[in-house]
């Protein structure tokens, strides 16, 4: 009957409806996960490149202690050359100033010596 096809065709148009309804949700929670899934994506590359850079300043960090212990090596085995070298030149000069006290004695010596060849030269001449 004409009241059934309408009440069939109600109900159809209802249901179709209702499914267009739920794929147009669904089509909306679909475009909602991929922007989801998009920044997710971004926020994981963002994070990576923090990451990356940590990772690299980590490195400058280490290579700048290496390059920090190298350098107080160096100066410590400067120090320890430098007094090294000190210890070289006070014994240097220790030495020069006991060859001096020797020159000194010698030349002392000679002059007493001379002092009594002339007293003796002198004593000679007396008695002649």
């Amino acid at each position: 009957s004409t009241e059934q096809k309408a009440q069939y065709d109600c109900v159809a148009a209802a249901q179709e409806a209702h499914v267009a309804k739920l794929t147009a949700d669904a089509a909306e929670l679909k475009a909602g996960y991929d922007k989801y899934s998009a920044d997710a994506a971004e926020y994981k590359a963002g994070y990576d490149k923090l990451s990356a850079d940590n990772a690299e300043q980590q490195e400058q960090l280490s290579k700048a202690a290496v390059d920090a212990a190298e350098f107080k090596a160096g100066y410590d085995k400067l120090l320890v050359d430098t007094s090294e070298q000190q210890a070289q030149l006070d014994k240097a000069a220790a030495d020069a100033a006991e060859y001096k006290a020797g020159f000194d004695k010698l030349t002392a010596d000679n002059w007493e010596q001379k002092a009594q060849l002339d007293k003796a030269a002198a004593d000679a001449a007396e008695f002649k």
